[in-house]
């Protein structure tokens, strides 16, 4: 891959994205995952993602599924919290490279 290409640049800076949320959360996990303002910073680092995660799949789960709490920590797996705010960040990247993709389609072309 050749970094100064805008494409490339895109491609590595929603990999750190993703990476870093990912860390964070693991880290959070591994330390015992205590009730702390961190798992809300995560959650704001990843919003809407980590909203549109829970509302599209936490919710309707726990409707199919009555003893599933929509709530990654409540079932007790530190574990769980991480993975949400991962799958967040992934839904932001996709986000903003639909925006992106809908941006280029609709900016006039420079051909007659």
């Amino acid at each position: 891959m050749n970094p100064t290409r805008p494409g490339c640049i895109g491609r590595l800076l929603a990999i750190g994205y993703v990476g870093l949320v990912a860390t964070a959360g693991l880290a959070r996990a591994f330390a015992g995952a205590s009730p702390d303002g961190f798992l809300d910073l995560l959650h704001l680092w990843t919003f809407p993602g980590s909203v549109l995660v829970t509302v599209g799949f936490l919710y309707p789960l726990a409707l199919l599924d009555t003893e599933t709490d929509p709530d990654p920590d409540a079932a007790g797996n530190p574990f769980a919290s991480a993975a949400l705010v991962t799958a967040g960040a992934a839904v932001n990247v996709l986000l903003v490279y639909g925006i992106v993709r809908l941006a280029r389609a609709l900016r006039p072309s420079a051909r007659p």
